[in-house]
């Protein structure tokens, strides 16, 4: 039984992208800081789709907790997709934060999902055809040095690609925006649910459901 691991699930678009593959009929493991949001959401989930879905806490803050993680994940599951998303957002200019702040933040943003996909490939490479989606969320507009380290982890994504085109495992990078812009105005879960459903449409070359109106 394949799984589809949802790093980030806790927050909107995680669960936006968990909803869309459990309509697939896709098994998930759903990663977050927050247990009790993943819980809840797996709860919802399963009402409308009869799916296994397990919670597993993950910090992403904290190498070691990865690492555990995805030990965890490869001792216990078979895993088909990786869904990395990241919220590359910064609040404050790149002069403004401290070195430890800032080492954090883009350990989080950037570098945690190159350590999860790092850390699941030989779990990826049993399969024939599995996947890497790596999910970019940033403000609209993008500040200079935000998008400059977007492009340069796509580029990554793009070069770990042709290296492991001949594995069967594929990635693939998209770029979305925040759920509440910059004026405030606050985007409708139908409007993420069909730009997710898009995406994996694109994907696995699917028809999209996109219904999310009970």
């Amino acid at each position: 039984m394949n799984f589809s691991v949802i790093r980030s699930a806790d927050t909107i678009w995680g669960h936006t992208f968990a909803m869309q593959l459990a309509r697939q009929k896709r098994h998930l493991l759903l990663l977050g800081k927050d247990l009790s949001i993943l819980e809840s959401r797996r709860t919802e989930l399963l009402r409308s789709s009869k799916v296994q879905i397990h919670c597993i806490e993950a910090d992403d803050t904290d190498t070691r907790s990865i690492i555990a993680v995805s030990e965890h994940i490869n001792r216990y599951f078979e895993v088909d997709m990786l869904v990395n998303y990241a919220e590359t957002g910064f609040d404050r200019k790149l002069v403004d934060y401290d070195v430890f702040s800032l080492e954090r933040k883009l350990s989080t943003n950037y570098a945690a999902g190159t350590l999860y996909a790092h850390q699941l490939l030989p779990n990826l490479l049993v399969h024939g055809q599995a996947h890497i989606l790596d999910l970019w969320c940033s403000q609209c507009p993008v500040t200079a040095w935000e998008e400059a380290l977007v492009v340069f982890n796509m580029r990554f994504s793009d070069y770990l690609n042709s290296e492991l085109q001949e594995s069967g495992v594929r990635v693939n990078s998209f770029g979305l925006s925040k759920v509440v812009d910059n004026e405030g105005i606050i985007r409708s879960e139908s409007q993420l649910a069909a730009e997710a459903a898009d995406i994996l449409h694109r994907l696995f070359d699917i028809v999209p459901h996109v219904c999310t109106e009970k």
